[in-house]
């Protein structure tokens, strides 16, 4: 990127988990490039401002349509984001990719997404099944005095749910710093939701690494909240409502064996085209 170049970005949420997507079958950043304009375009104040970058890259397999890359706001990496993928399969179907089903390819393993012709239509991101579900995971710091249960699980990324009865009470960015700085977690760290039982469904409220703050809403949190909640008898199997403060998603927690039946599925918004130039 020495020379002076203009591109074309699009700006996507999902429930207010938003994104910067870029197509990058045609600029074909690296790595290393996607990193830096990850950190570049994210802060709020001085750049685009988004949760992360969405990257649609070509795969080498001719049995998907594409490759989803992801990088946090402060540059890193991230294996998975499940709002994220949603927004990039609707991007996809957007650009000719295919449809109403897509099939893509992760770091996190091979996805299925199906995507309505209606965009006001939610778009349904089918999971492989979780997996290192454990509950009271030993860490080294204190846990917070108040929650109700702690469990880990990797839905694609790594997350910790810690139940509590009060989801408003919970001072997210200071118990989520601490427990997702907890070195028993080192390296790759976890992001961190706090549940509650409400109407037979869930409040999730999730404090994201990468981004090193609560988000609206977060994926993979969602999903790994829900099946915690199903696990642990809090909540019935099947469509689990989850109401976060960006919106309401809904995971499917049925034939979790298959990888066929459980599902995240929520709205997804464009919110601006835009062009932006990197030297």
């Amino acid at each position: 990127m020495s020379q002076s170049l203009t591109v074309e970005f699009t700006k996507m949420h999902g429930a207010g988990n938003d994104f910067v997507v870029l197509d990058n079958r045609w600029y074909r950043f690296s790595d290393e490039e996607l990193s830096e304009l990850g950190a570049a375009w994210c802060p709020r104040r001085y750049g685009i401002g988004a949760d992360g970058l969405l990257a649609l890259t070509a795969s080498d397999d001719e049995s998907v349509a594409y490759r989803m890359r992801y990088v946090n706001a402060d540059g890193s990496w991230a294996t998975m984001c499940g709002n994220g993928a949603r927004c990039l399969a609707r991007f996809a179907a957007r650009a000719g990719m295919g449809g109403p089903t897509l099939q893509f390819e992760s770091d996190a393993g091979r996805y299925r997404a199906e995507v309505p012709d209606d965009d006001a239509a939610p778009v349904r991101l089918y999971v492989p099944p979780a997996t290192r579900l454990t509950s009271d995971p030993e860490l080294v710091a204190s846990v917070p005095e108040g929650l109700e249960g702690l469990h880990f699980v990797h839905t694609g990324t790594e997350h910790l749910v810690a139940f509590v009865p009060d989801i408003e009470a919970v001072p997210v960015e200071e118990w989520g710093r601490m427990l997702r700085e907890d070195s028993a977690l080192r390296p790759a760290g976890a992001n961190v939701n706090f549940v509650a039982v409400a109407d037979g469904g869930l409040q999730v409220r999730t404090y994201e690494k990468g981004v090193e703050a609560e988000t609206p809403s977060c994926g993979t949190g969602v999903l790994a909240s829900a099946i915690v909640a199903v696990a642990t008898e809090r909540v019935a199997s099947g469509r689990v409502a989850v109401r976060t403060s960006g919106g309401v998603l809904h995971v499917g927690t049925d034939e979790v064996s298959s990888g066929n039946g459980q599902y995240l599925e929520g709205p997804v918004t464009t919110t601006f085209r835009g062009t932006v130039e990197v030297s």
